[in-house]
């Protein structure tokens, strides 16, 4: 069985990616009965692995769920559809994004005008605050809902799943700090470094190299990321805070 999953080296996590994702394969395995193995890279970037053995299927499908699938084949885009994706920029029009087709042949966007239905209430905020408040970096993963394609580009929403994700985040009132190109090992050891383990509820892994790190109720992120920068001095930490978005973009 062969999978493109949603995973893909940065500059800062090239030197590492493959020993770190053959790791974290391994023990998504567990004591399933199924070999493992990275082959390479498609030309968008994302990463290629094979399975077999007698459990090849359940494996693949705890890879899936993890990691999530790359669409690689134009043929096989349902419209609509539900497909996992990441952002990898922006422009006039909206938000650009990737899940696995080429992007120089088939511009994927969500439409700004969208982003404020679901985000804003419908208020005309700019693009780059709604970037900002929610944290949609290159390199942020989510769920996109696909209901237009043409010749040359695809236009989406943000799904239902990534929107209960969002409002999941808010409710908790707690501020997160999203940590690009970084592995989890090195956003936990920054924050036992720095002493910041009493602010910090959890690390959590949002994919292979992009990592969230949980505020404790009451700490404020922006306080945070000098501290850590001392040790991250190299990665993109951007504050997601609840009570900034309630307050700029909508109640939720």
């Amino acid at each position: 069985m062969q999978l493109t999953i949603l995973e893909k080296a940065t500059a800062l996590t090239a030197k590492d990616f493959k020993v770190r994702l053959e790791k974290e394969l391994k023990e998504l395995k567990g004591q399933l009965t199924a070999s493992i193995s990275v082959d390479g890279l498609t030309k968008s970037g994302w990463t290629r692995i094979s399975v077999a053995g007698t459990d090849n299927e359940i494996v693949g499908e705890i890879i899936a769920n993890r990691f999530g699938l790359a669409l690689m084949e134009p043929r096989l885009l349902e419209v609509p559809g539900i497909y996992e994706a990441a952002i990898i920029g922006r422009d006039e029009r909206g938000l650009i994004f990737d899940f696995g087709l080429d992007p120089k042949r088939l511009k994927c966007i969500i439409p700004t005008s969208n982003l404020h239905t679901q985000l804003a209430d419908g208020k005309s905020i700019p693009l780059e605050q709604l970037i900002e408040c929610y944290c949609l970096h290159p390199g942020m993963r989510i769920s996109t809902r696909v209901t237009r394609r043409a010749d040359d580009e695809i236009e989406a929403w943000l799904s239902d799943r990534y929107m209960h994700r969002v409002e999941d985040w808010v409710a908790t009132g707690l501020d997160r700090i999203l940590v690009f190109d970084c592995f989890r090992k090195e956003a936990e050891s920054a924050v036992l470094t720095t002493h910041l383990s009493r602010d910090v509820v959890a690390v959590e892994s949002e994919t292979l190299t992009l990592q969230s790190i949980v505020c404790k109720l009451g700490t404020d992120a922006v306080g945070l990321i000098p501290k850590l920068g001392h040790s991250l001095r190299k990665q993109k930490l951007k504050p997601f805070l609840p009570e900034k978005i309630i307050r700029r973009c909508r109640p939720w």
